[in-house]
């Protein structure tokens, strides 16, 4: 069965995702720590992937891709707290290649910035774990 895709190109593509900081994400003083923000991000970009209606990590998996991430940049500037509600926007700007890039903004509840960044993940075959083209309904979608 042949791979079917949006016709036209839907770059620059934004999504918004929220989050509200948990308890146990905090430290004694309840700040966020910094780590939890790489599984905010992880989370944004799968419902932003999912969004596309392209498929998702796991549909991408099953059919042989598998996208690992080869760079992770983040600049802090604010601290997040005990139960404050994040908004993630995540962006794709570029037309893919052998990689996907995503940026992020995430603001809080004043819609003050919290943290900036971009991950960078690449297409690999899930067999020889070889470079190898994005699914087709990505390509088609972020071009």
């Amino acid at each position: 069965m042949p791979e079917t895709a949006p016709a036209t190109s839907r770059l620059p593509y934004h999504y918004a995702h929220q989050v509200r900081v948990r308890y146990a994400e905090t430290d004694q003083m309840g700040v966020c720590w910094h780590g939890n923000y790489l599984l905010y991000l992880e989370e944004a970009r799968g419902e932003a992937l999912r969004a596309t209606g392209c498929g998702s990590y796991a549909d991408w998996e099953a059919a042989g891709v598998m996208t690992p991430i080869v760079k992770v940049a983040l600049t802090y500037h604010k601290s997040a707290h005990y139960d404050e509600l994040l908004t993630i926007h995540v962006y794709v700007e570029e037309p893919l290649s052998a990689l996907i890039r995503f940026r992020y903004d995430v603001r809080n509840e004043q819609d003050e910035q919290v943290l900036e960044g971009t991950t960078d993940l690449t297409f690999i075959s899930a067999s020889t774990h070889q470079p190898c083209r994005p699914p087709l309904a990505l390509r088609k979608f972020f071009r």
